[in-house]
């Protein structure tokens, strides 16, 4: 497992807004570039997404790029020997993939990676291997049945498999390692924009709710030297957090327990942080994870949701299709402000703030009422 904590100080990122232009500005160009071309030909490349996902999918299962070099080309040949894949089968599979950059093919069968494929690297600092091996391995069957959540309402999980999702996910246990790696890739991705704007160093004590193998808190705690933590999450993930703060050398900082977030929390913080856990529930299961920190966190202490946040109509932003994620995969749900605002009530919170990053999620502060 690769360690997440790589810095002393925050990240030197630009300006929020300077960000937020410059993607505005990439939106205008792709919806003129889908207008300039006919619709059958826009429809064929939108269909024929999923070829993509699924052949980065393929490669990280493989660990392709962990061979390669972005400034040295390989053969196809000599990667299938140290992966076990068939020479010709890895070699078309790497040709597709350097028509959208992952590779560079410098000559016939022998390819380099771009900076985008450097990052499928196992240990690259923001990598994504096992995000993309989830998402070809587990989540590719999910997305199948996405015609059956839309005419129920009801998610693909428990359609498929006949239990809920996280039950799915954590009774098995190369399953449960592949999501949790995953979403420790996808943290990677997310902290530095998160750090770079929001000051956690006012609080004495940081509970990281449902916090997997402590990504999150770990990153927290290497930039905020007097701030301690606890972890807490399900037994199985718990174990993991505790070898993964012994080896960044934050063990005595960080208390890691486990339990259910159903059931109740642990005391002792002055602020109880969950990154991506509300979007994973409904808003009855999200009130009531919610309303048991409010039984623990002091008045002066604060509620810290790293979320995305759905815009109004006419806005493109990442959260509406992977709002399509939570229908398919979970009970919840991508929410607006308002949402936020109103579910945060009835566990007995006031919204503060909503703080944006460079990234695709924010930062909603709330307070104890």
């Amino acid at each position: 497992m690769q360690s997440t904590v790589t810095m002393s100080a925050k990240p030197k990122l630009p300006p929020v807004a300077a960000v937020r232009v410059i993607s505005k500005i990439r939106d205008v160009f792709s919806s003129l570039t889908r207008k300039m071309v006919p619709p059958p030909v826009v429809l064929i490349e939108m269909l024929s997404g999923f070829w993509i996902s699924q052949s980065l999918s393929v490669v990280a299962k493989f660990g392709v790029a962990d061979h390669m070099s972005e400034t040295q080309a390989t053969s196809a040949k000599v990667l299938a020997e140290k992966t076990g894949a068939n020479a010709d089968a890895l070699y078309r599979l790497m040709r597709a993939l350097s028509t959208v950059d992952i590779f560079r093919e410098e000559r016939v069968g022998e390819f380099r990676l771009t900076p985008i494929g450097a990052a499928l690297k196992t240990d690259h600092p923001q990598s994504m291997r096992y995000f993309s091996i989830y998402q070809g391995q587990l989540n590719w069957v999910n997305w199948g049945a996405l015609g059956h959540c839309v005419q129920t309402g009801t998610n693909a999980i428990e359609h498929l498999h006949g239990m809920k999702s996280f039950e799915y996910i954590s009774g098995d246990k190369e399953r449960a390692d592949i999501f949790d790696r995953g979403m420790v890739n996808v943290s990677a991705m997310e902290l530095d924009p998160v750090l770079a704007v929001y000051d956690f160093s006012p609080f004495k004590t940081i509970a990281d709710i449902g916090g997997g193998y402590g990504a999150v808190l770990c990153a927290i705690l290497a930039i905020t030297p007097g701030v301690k933590g606890i972890l807490y999450d399900l037994p199985q993930t718990a174990d993991g957090a505790r070898q993964h703060f012994e080896a960044a050398g934050l063990g005595a900082r960080v208390e890691v327990s486990s339990g259910s977030f159903f059931d109740g929390v642990p005391a002792g913080a002055d602020a109880y942080l969950m990154k991506h856990i509300i979007h994973d529930w409904s808003d009855e299961e999200s009130i009531r994870i919610m309303a048991n920190i409010r039984q623990h966190i002091p008045m002066n202490g604060k509620l810290l949701l790293i979320e995305h946040v759905v815009p109004p109509p006419g806005v493109v932003h990442f959260s509406k299709f992977l709002d399509l994620e939570m229908l398919v995969a979970t009970t919840g749900r991508e929410r607006t402000e308002d949402e936020y605002r109103a579910l945060m009530a009835k566990a007995g919170f006031r919204l503060n703030r909503i703080v944006p990053t460079i990234g695709l999620a924010s930062v909603i502060e709330a307070s104890p009422v």
